[in-house]
């Protein structure tokens, strides 16, 4: 089990509290629930029991200049008021001004406006401490000012960060210094130059642990030298610009991306001694699933530890840079670019520790750099490559063998004679655990004039005649839709172990035709339910996920973990908490299944504790007992993978064992003599 954390504290960006609950201060509809959103939020942190909150800027709607920004700053004092813990304050562009900037669209910080702002919220720039780790505080909107104040903050900066060097240091901002990329052109978005250069500059050098940045109301991670920024979501609504990332049209109740609630939430911070942790809880609004706000498992983020949750198949760039377009409402006259991150957070939030992309992205500067600081959060990679890697390629996999966890080769079959020795020669190069693939093609399957097949895959099954004995560390497999993954899974572990091998199994959501979709949502959260028990049981092998987004163009369409917006779909949201409840219990040690009438039964012991998994062939069926080789008396909990909601259950419960309509459950019972 992990060790407790040191201490806890949570990061919140972007409320903008409106003056009174009846005022409409901007056009959009849901901007009118901007006060409820934050009570919302407060009520949640309270329940998450932090020993601080940092609000990293644009706490109030009105600008410095409205005649509203007294009574803004009222209503939020009076919500902020019922927070059980101490709140640090950072002051944001409608709290202090904007940057000074000709391009800005309202008006640029002034000392009249820095006065205003300590009067209401207090100091604007600020350091304090805890347990060993300092906190600095800044006012951005100052950097390149001009103002007396920005010299004395930049001092002030330097000397504060150099009196606490040897300790472990977090930076809070309201604008980051960049959103894409450190030499990006000023925007809206960012910190202008020569200010940019030399805050980076001034992180770099005294090791900065980590940055927290508001202002862009959605979530991006970058990293600079050895420190991650994370640039915040808000408590309020999505900044709606940023939604060109992602690809696909939003509904009307998303106003244009704007009211995209499931990007709203909190960042939770546990320190430990060794690492820090940093986790995202979706808040949801105050939509329906506002009752399901995220619960707080323990150990989901890859930073937390090793978890033998399952891995997911990379298979939409996640690296890409996207042209924003200017529009009127703040950046008119240039593009500015940014990347859809969102699947990244999804990972982190699920548990998800193994990512599988083609060795391309390890020898891409740009993608090896988003690499990096994924790994910097736990994550490994699986690279794979068709046919033999040339010797430059191997070199850099020694080389930033820090970033994976195995090399994995698809080679046509029949093997050339000498396929040991070039794998065991490639091993010695590459540095890192080399698994084989078998290539696979329809060459042959199209003769009789039915049906012409264009397809390619790689794997083997568990009836191929396998390799007696490669020098290799592994063999992968494949699963197809229409395999069970347990009986898959156990069948290519068994086949690896005999020849002193590790498998590496890739089950996959698709189906075999290109043409037919895969869209029922409840049977791909079952196999997908299936596929991550079974990874929990057999620790010593290697499950991946084909994949994680959705696929709606192109071929073999599917549902994934995540829809095209980047927001958990049932799947998604159900290995996160079937990983939450699991990371809470020893090691699986039994797994069986029991084919019924209803559906499949997963039934597993973790220790004194029993684990039932139903997976009915449609949701809100009901599961009926007895429950093979289960006692009469239990007692335990009920978890419900949908939301994450838990209900203690005892007696004879698991004699009689229900699927809900809102979702899957996970039973933990333990036996009562």
């Amino acid at each position: 089990m992990a060790s407790p954390p040191l201490f806890r504290f949570a990061v919140i960006a972007d409320s903008h509290v409106n003056p009174s609950e009846q005022d409409n201060i901007s056009p959009f509809a849901s901007h009118r629930l901007t006060n409820e959103r934050l009570r919302h939020t407060v009520a949640m942190l309270n329940a998450l029991g932090p020993a601080f909150v940092v609000h990293v800027g644009d706490m109030i709607h009105p600008v410095p200049e409205a005649v509203s920004y007294p009574r803004a700053v009222r209503q939020f004092r009076d919500t902020m008021a019922e927070l059980a813990c101490p709140v640090h304050l950072v002051p944001g562009n409608h709290d202090v001004g904007d940057k000074q900037a000709d391009y800005v669209p309202a008006g640029a910080i002034r000392p009249e406006y820095v006065e205003l702002y300590s009067r209401h919220f207090g100091e604007h720039f600020y350091g304090f401490d805890r347990q060993g780790c300092h906190f600095a505080v800044i006012n951005t909107s100052l950097i390149n000012s001009g103002l007396p104040q920005e010299q004395e903050q930049a001092e002030w900066l330097e000397a504060d960060l150099a009196a606490h060097a040897g300790q472990r240091i977090f930076l809070f901002m309201h604008y980051p210094p960049f959103v894409a990329t450190p030499d990006e052109h000023g925007h809206y978005d960012n910190i202008d130059e020569p200010g940019r250069s030399w805050l980076l500059a001034a992180v770099a050098r005294h090791k900065v642990a980590a940055a927290f940045t508001g202002h862009v109301h959605n979530f991006f991670l970058n990293r600079h030298a050895d420190t991650n920024f994370y640039l915040m979501p808000s408590t309020a609504f999505v900044r709606a610009d940023y939604a060109e990332t992602l690809h696909v049209g939003q509904p009307p109740e998303h106003e244009n991306g704007r009211n995209d609630v499931a990007k709203l939430g909190v960042m939770v911070v546990d320190v430990h001694e060794e690492r820090i942790v940093t986790q995202f809880l979706r808040s949801f609004g105050d939509g329906p699933e506002r009752a399901a706000a995220q619960r707080d498992w323990p150990r989901l983020p890859p930073s937390a530890g090793e978890l033998p949750a399952p891995g997911v198949e990379l298979r939409h760039g996640w690296t890409v840079l996207y042209d924003i377009p200017y529009s009127s409402m703040l950046d008119e006259f240039r593009r500015k670019r940014a990347r859809n991150d969102y699947p990244i957070l999804a990972l982190w939030e699920m548990g998800v520790r193994r990512l599988r992309v083609p060795l391309d992205d390890l020898l891409d500067v740009a993608s090896r750099a988003r690499m990096e600081a994924v790994a910097v959060q736990g994550c490994r990679f699986a690279v794979f490559h068709f046919g033999w890697p040339g010797e430059a390629a191997l070199d850099a996999v020694r080389r930033h063998r820090h970033l994976l966890d195995e090399l994995e080769l698809v080679l046509r079959w029949p093997p050339a004679p000498d396929l040991d020795a070039r794998l065991a020669a490639a091993r010695e190069r590459a540095g890192v655990p080399l698994v084989l693939s078998r290539f696979w093609n329809a060459s042959g399957e199209s003769r009789d004039g039915k049906q012409i097949k264009l397809l390619v895959d790689h794997g083997f099954t568990v009836d191929d005649e396998l390799p007696a004995a490669p020098a290799a560390d592994g063999l992968v497999f494949r699963i197809a839709r229409d395999t069970s993954a347990h009986e898959g899974i156990a069948r290519a572990a068994e086949a690896a172990e005999g020849r002193g091998l590790r498998a590496q199994v890739h089950v996959r959501l698709a189906d075999d035709s290109p043409a037919r979709a895969q869209h029922d949502e409840w049977r791909n959260t079952c196999r997908v339910l299936e596929t991550a028990l079974c990874s929990h049981f057999h620790r010593g092998h290697r499950v991946f996920l084909d994949t994680l987004g959705d696929v709606d163009r192109g071929y073999f369409p599917r549902t994934g973990l995540i829809d095209r917006r980047g927001n958990p779909r049932l799947a998604g949201r159900a290995l996160r908490n079937l990983n939450g409840a699991l990371s809470e219990l020893p090691p699986v040690r039994t797994l069986d299944w029991h084919e019924t009438t209803d559906g499949l039964l997963g039934e597993a012991r973790a220790g004194e504790m029993v684990l039932l998994l139903p997976l009915p062939d449609t949701p809100g069926r009901v599961w009926h007992g007895p429950v093979p080789g289960l006692p009469d008396r239990c007692e335990g909990c009920r978890v419900d993978l949908g939301s994450g909601a838990q209900a203690v259950v005892e007696g004879d419960a698991g004699r009689l064992v229900r699927g809900d309509a809102g979702g899957p459950v996970l039973w933990i019972l333990r036996p009562v003599s």
